[in-house]
């Protein structure tokens, strides 16, 4: 989510073409009227939309040469430039990286933040650019950089936001109560000797003119930045080092009062609980996945909390929660693997299965939705829960033995569908990433011409399979025996 810049424009409509702009309001004005247009494409014409945000970029750019201290402006380049990298189509849009791409957006922010860093909507931006940038450089494993600096300074800054919020709210609500409980002031009346407030003064001519609207903060606007920050934390969990105990400490005290304290509050009559009930279960389960990694919890702990996270939700109609869910019972099924690997435990063999299981079920149920999105994403997972089930079958266990020329007939049905999703969506990346797996589920099956050819046009293939290895999906060992090393 990002915090949109919202102007109150006043002006005369007029048939004459536009001058070219030469104040700050005036390339403002340009670049909304751009921004307009491209939000009118947006749903339908993805090629046109960009175009004209394109163009409102390049107004905003060219305003500020001119004018390099207008927040307006340098808001609005930082915003736009963040939110083109955030809507699937319009990212598709975009020539080169995406890391490239929110780098970008990440200068513009900060320079805007330079500008003014009290501006609370700013800070929430340039936190959510950095946590972004964070979440792609974690994707792309041929990255060397430490990324938690980065979700440090956006923890800094979601934190410089709420507290700033927080003061403008209890300001706010102090000047209502002041407000009511002042005697109203009577206009004197003109018959009893009073002066009219009304003079017959002409009204001054109206002049074109932009004014930033400032928004009253309230529990909705206070639980955005709060459950921005819990998803921040969340990712800055999953990246601790090897020995992430003493990060943890840190990260369960830092939490303690937003979930115990702020998050109940501003949640207050906001209509958003499972929205928050959400990001606090995500929350939870991914400490729950770190402590247990760490060896700090038993399985039982960590098993015990997962169920505890999401028991109190109603996630029926809710896709991206049964998604949610479903992630991290496979995180608890992958992390147990990692602790208890090679050791032939039913107990524990029954308990993985149990959870891709679970996991398996919320998926399905997420498909079925009418307000599912990324189609794509949901079939590739239930296909990965499918040969995470088989590999328990290699691992040793009976019930996944007996069943594994269904596991990866299912597998390859999953992701020959996430393919013919991706195809109709235009989700490229989705649908390379479900062509290698369909081939491997063909070579599992006896059949590894596809993969093999696969292999040999270039790279890509190798980086699925090799996210495919470190996921528990295949063994190297199963890839050497069809001739792929």
């Amino acid at each position: 989510m990002v915090k949109p810049k919202q102007f109150l424009k006043e002006k005369k409509k007029s048939k004459h073409a536009k001058p070219l702009p030469t104040s700050a309001d005036e390339f403002l004005e340009a670049g909304v009227d751009f921004e307009e247009v491209g939000e009118k494409w947006r749903g339908g014409d993805a090629v046109k939309s960009i175009r004209n945000f394109h163009r409102a970029i390049e107004c905003y750019d060219e305003g500020l040469k001119k004018f390099p201290r207008s927040f307006d402006l340098a808001y609005n380049k930082a915003r736009l430039q963040y939110e083109l990298t955030q809507h699937p189509k319009l990212r598709d849009q975009l020539t080169g990286a995406l890391l490239d791409h929110l780098g970008v957006a990440l200068a513009s922010s900060r320079y805007a933040l330079a500008l003014k860093e009290d501006n609370a909507d700013v800070l929430f931006n340039t936190a959510q650019v950095l946590t972004s940038l964070v979440e792609t450089l974690t994707e792309d494993r041929t990255n060397i950089h430490d990324p938690l600096p980065l979700l440090e300074e956006a923890l800094e800054l979601f934190q410089r936001c709420l507290t700033l919020q927080e003061f403008n709210y209890t300001e706010s609500l102090a000047q209502q109560e002041a407000a009511s409980e002042d005697p109203p002031v009577e206009e004197p009346d003109p018959e009893q000797g009073g002066v009219s407030l009304v003079s017959n003064i002409p009204a001054p001519v109206e002049q074109e003119q932009w004014a930033a609207i400032v928004e009253p903060v309230t529990n909705d606007t206070l639980l955005d930045t709060l459950l921005a920050q819990l998803q921040c934390l969340t990712t800055f969990s999953s990246l601790l080092p090897a020995d992430p105990r003493k990060g943890l400490v840190w990260i369960e005290e830092y939490s303690a009062p937003l979930l115990n304290t702020k998050l109940p509050a501003y949640v207050t009559n906001t209509g958003r609980e499972t929205e928050a009930g959400l990001t606090r279960a995500n929350f939870l389960s991914n400490i729950a996945d770190a402590n247990f990694r760490a060896q700090s919890i038993e399985i039982s702990t960590y098993l015990h909390t997962l169920n505890e996270a999401f028991s109190s939700l109603d996630l029926n109609a809710n896709p991206e929660g049964l998604v949610n869910k479903a992630e991290a019972l496979l995180s608890y099924n992958s992390s147990v693997r990692v602790i208890y690997g090679g050791q032939p435990n039913k107990e524990i063999f029954d308990s993985r299965w149990k959870a891709i299981s679970s996991a398996l079920e919320s998926l399905t149920s997420a498909s079925k939705l009418p307000t599912a999105e990324n189609l794509s994403k949901i079939h590739l997972l239930r296909g990965d829960s499918e040969l995470l089930r088989y590999q328990l079958g290699r691992e040793g266990y009976n019930l996944a033995i007996k069943s594994s020329s269904v596991l990866t007939k299912n597998a390859e049905k999953f992701y020959r569908g996430a393919a013919a999703l991706a195809r109709v969506s235009g989700a490229i990346k989705d649908l390379a990433e479900a062509d290698v797996k369909e081939a491997l589920t063909l070579a599992l099956n006896g059949a590894p011409d596809k993969l093999i050819e696969a292999v040999k046009l270039g790279p890509d293939t190798k980086a699925v399979l090799e996210e495919a290895i470190d996921d528990g999906l295949i063994e190297v060992e199963e890839l050497s025996a069809m001739g792929i090393v």
